[in-house]
């Protein structure tokens, strides 16, 4: 099938509402306000007593939950529809108006998990461990956790009242800002307005001058807009600083490591396992340089193909590919997926002002996931399907909990899609008979799992630096944070590969600095564990599945550290990290030995 002529699936968000002017989108963002009020009226003053009783508590977290699942549809589905087209102000405006009244409505809650954590400790030590909150004793756990770095209510309230013409509001401006930039290509004396993710696929075209000039692009479109963007990056820089002070975090990835419910020194661990292996990185690189019989590589030579000529691949042939894989592993696996590709669950088609780059967005337990991609035909982008669709998995997987606890943290939250991903490599290696093909296709493997690991790590050490120097000196001007920029990712691969100028502005297009602070070495830690976790399933087989399905079905119910620890796994040892990145080391030593294979041929 060609691709280029095939229709790309987009989403069909009917499963929410009608269309941006369904009335019942009003209608439960009311409904949810007066929830809100009502049950501030009913439970306000009686949740921080020490007659506070477990029954009585359950009773308040289901009617919490039932009125927070309605004010989450309204808000899913504006940021779903956004996404598809951020050019179109009626999008926006809807955005906006769901996120105003997530506020409102937020104002009317806040009291609740401030008096969890105000529970007299002689009443909350009973309480806890009572049969009625079995399911719901994590989550109160946590909470209680969290409750040392909250505000007054007072305090809270404003926060929260002033939170969309703060952050949020700088956040959706940098999503607005970059879904809506052009990217102007000449080729063969025609120029072309790209999308960003219609650019970053020629940094993968086994041309080396197309490569260089999207770089090249992609440089001087970034520089042209850095002034906003830098500007927004340098206030949330400002605004965390405050948070972290007003809360008492002492480190500015303090608070994601306690959302995330992992210590820092487990996440300190993980970080000096990973530097210690750049050595990886390096040696690959030199081998890729090798392999393409240049001089020197650049930035732009990364992703460069190992094949010159690839054939595309039509999104028929993914869903296949991917479908095969998840039936190799387990029938279940398969079955969970179907419904994405036969039910419109996934958006796939690239089209102007769609945001870039690829995601799985959970609502509720009680609705399925939707995924989106940008696909253009590269093996990559099977991958990225499967890497997206074991996220809405998960999702599916983790339903039966209470929707305070069906979410993963974000360290479990790449437990299935890099397992899924995992599988899709292999069955495209499998397909593949030439040793030249092999090893083109173990090198774009390998130079992901870099991207997930070893540069996830270096973003993250970048983070850090940008982070502390801002607390340390004051508003960074664009060519420090360019340099840290550079400095940062240099590091990893040291004199196999030299980033060059135009790289140095890569760093404003990066969502998670602004959406997610500290949010990317979650993919560092998802990937080092499912390494871990698929070497294990091929030793075990079936007998794995069983406790592999569990994990992926407790969602977010228990601590990241008890569920691993159930497989064995201790994530406070440095041991762990340096086994999965041993297995990463096995295939670089197979791409060498496919090298001398090639040669030798």
């Amino acid at each position: 099938m060609n691709q280029e002529s095939e229709t790309l699936p987009t989403w069909n968000l009917s499963d929410l509402y009608e269309g941006p002017e369904d009335p019942r989108i009003e209608a439960d963002l009311h409904a949810a306000r007066q929830r809100a009020l009502d049950f501030e009226k009913r439970w306000r003053g009686r949740v921080a007593t020490e007659d506070l009783q477990a029954g009585d508590l359950r009773r308040a977290l289901e009617e919490y939950e039932a009125l927070q699942r309605l004010a989450i549809l309204p808000q899913s589905y504006a940021s779903l529809l956004f996404s598809t087209d951020t050019t179109d102000p009626r999008r926006g405006a809807l955005v906006q108006r769901t996120r105003e009244m997530a506020s409102s409505i937020a104002t009317h809650l806040i009291f609740f998990d401030l008096e969890i954590g105000r529970v007299p400790e002689s009443t909350w030590t009973g309480l806890v461990c009572a049969p009625e909150l079995l399911e719901y004793r994590h989550y109160l756990e946590h909470e209680r956790e969290l409750a040392s770095h909250h505000l007054s209510e007072p305090e809270e309230k404003v926060l929260e009242e002033t939170a969309n013409c703060r952050g949020r509001a700088f956040r959706r401006l940098f999503t607005e800002l970059t879904s809506r930039m052009k990217y102007p290509l000449e080729r063969k004396g025609q120029v072309r307005e790209l999308t960003q993710s219609e650019l970053l696929a020629l940094l993968y075209d086994p041309d080396r001058q197309v490569r260089r000039q999207a770089s090249e692009v992609l440089g001087q479109t970034l520089e042209h807009h850095a002034h906003p963007l830098h500007f927004t990056f340098n206030t949330l820089l400002q605004e965390k600083q405050v948070m972290d002070r007003l809360r008492g975090f002492s480190r500015p990835e303090s608070s994601r490591n306690l959302d995330n419910e992992i210590p820092d020194e487990a996440v300190d661990t993980m970080v000096d396992v990973v530097v210690s292996n750049y050595d990886l990185v390096r040696r690959y690189y030199q081998l890729k340089r090798s392999l393409l019989g240049l001089e020197s590589l650049w930035h732009y030579d990364r992703y460069a193909p190992l094949l010159s000529e690839r054939a595309g691949l039509s999104f028929e042939e993914a869903r296949e590919i991917v479908l095969e894989a998840f039936e190799d592993f387990s029938p279940r696996f398969a079955e969970l997926a179907r419904p994405f590709f036969e039910r419109n669950w996934i958006d796939a088609a690239p089209a102007p002002g769609k945001r870039g780059g690829a995601f799985c967005a959970g609502v509720t337990p009680d609705k399925h996931p939707y995924v989106l991609m940008n696909f253009t035909g590269k093996p990559r982008d099977v991958m990225t399907l499967a890497h997206e669709l074991g996220h809405g998995l998960h999702d599916c997987l983790a339903s039966s909990q209470t929707l305070l606890n069906y979410s993963p943290v974000l360290p479990l939250a790449e437990t299935a899609s890099t397992f899924a991903e995992m599988l899709v490599f292999e069955k495209l290696q499998a397909r593949l008979e030439s040793p030249r093909a092999r090893l083109a296709l173990l090198a774009e493997k390998l130079e992901d799992t870099f991207a997930t690991v070893f540069r996830q790590v270096s973003m993250f050490r970048f983070e850090q630096r940008v982070h502390g120097l801002r607390r340390e000196k004051g508003e960074l001007d664009l060519e420090t944070v360019n340099r840290i920029w550079q400095e940062s990712l240099q590091e990893m691969f040291a004199d196999s590969l030299t980033l060059g100028e135009d790289h140095r502005w890569t760093w404003l297009y990066v969502p998670h600095f602004v959406q997610t602070p500290f949010y990317v070495y979650a993919y560092a830690f998802g990937e080092l564990l499912v390494l871990s976790l698929y070497a294990r399933y091929r030793k075990e087989g079936a007998a794995f599945q069983g406790r592999y399905f569990d994990l992926l079905a407790a969602g977010g119910s228990r601590r990241p550290q008890e569920m691993l620890a159930e497989l064995g796994i201790d994530i406070a040892r440095a041991e762990f990290w340096q086994g999965g990145c041993d297995l990463i080391r096995e295939n670089v030593l197979k791409a060498e030995a496919l090298a001398r294979e090639i040669a030798k041929a």
